[in-house]
């Protein structure tokens, strides 16, 4: 891929549109779609969804979670939620990015278990993925974009599912293949019946004993099964939950600080953004300002 004007005007059109994804088993919410010609350092800094990006042109590096891999034109990276990261380059960045996310309400269960799977790979970089599927239906549907009559035509919206998928596929890939041959289950019913539980009632106060009670299973056996399953304990799994909620409610709503720390179930204003501050490296109204400066 080459670096075109044309890319910049894709992703600013489609950002107005405010696409989200549909498809018979998932629906992908859009948070933003960029494209810069020349993109330097930024801050360490993390998010609630996923971030994909692909350089076009430069050299630089990315740090992820603590582990360095150095940029190159055609690497390929994906960002996890609540993983801090950073983009280094002294010379500058020709990059496209999109930040996304699964709306679980309006997606089946194994779409949701790919999608945890996601969030937990430890392959987030390719190298030379120029001619990878990913790239080339990305680049698609930037270049598409810019003739809204796509906009109302199918074959868009397919393009925009294939692409989803291929980024799943793609990162997902060695992880896959590492469960074949191993026996454990990823996810239970009981821990799909306790975070469906959780997404319903963020806004309520919520301890562990009141999710066990409704499962129908032990505080004790629902704490083992968190912390072998999704790898966190109940209050760390509930804390990053709420934070998930209220990044959706800055980036999508106009609602206030008190109405977001409140749908989200955070006690005060004060104490939301003592914790979002903490979690994010910055405070909510910062976050907020950030989401909108990146789609202008």
């Amino acid at each position: 891929m080459e670096w075109r004007n044309s890319l910049l005007e894709g992703a600013i059109i489609l950002n107005r549109k405010s696409l989200q994804v549909n498809g018979a088993d998932a629906s992908i919410l859009i948070h933003y779609w960029g494209a810069q010609p020349e993109h330097y350092n930024n801050q360490p800094h993390q998010h609630s969804f996923f971030e994909l990006c692909y350089i076009i042109n430069g050299e630089g590096e990315y740090i992820d979670d603590g582990r360095t891999s150095h940029l190159t034109k055609g690497s390929l990276f994906l960002s996890r939620p609540f993983i801090e990261h950073q983009i280094l380059s002294t010379t500058g960045l020709e990059i496209i990015y999109v930040a996304f996310e699964l709306h679980k309400k309006r997606s089946t269960t194994a779409i949701i278990d790919l999608f945890a799977q996601l969030e937990k790979t430890s392959t987030f970089i390719f190298h030379d993925a120029d001619e990878s599927t990913v790239v080339k239906l990305w680049s698609s549907i930037l270049l598409m974009s810019c003739d809204l009559s796509q906009f109302f035509n199918d074959s868009f919206s397919g393009l925009c599912s294939s692409f989803y998928a291929s980024v799943v596929t793609l990162f997902n890939n060695q992880h896959i293949k590492h469960s074949q041959h191993d026996d454990q289950h990823v996810y239970s019913s009981l821990v799909y019946q306790a975070k469906l539980f959780i997404h319903d009632n963020l806004s309520h106060t919520l301890k562990i004993n009141d999710v066990a009670n409704y499962i129908h299973i032990s505080e004790r056996h629902l704490s083992r099964i968190f912390q072998k399953e999704l790898g966190q304990s109940f209050s760390q799994y509930i804390k990053k939950e709420r934070l998930r909620k209220a990044s959706t409610l800055l980036s999508n709503t106009d609602l206030s600080l008190k109405e977001i720390s409140e749908a989200s179930g955070f006690k005060t204003v004060h104490y939301f953004t003592t914790v979002f501050s903490a979690e994010m490296g910055m405070a909510p109204g910062e976050f907020r300002n950030m989401l909108k400066q990146q789609t202008l």
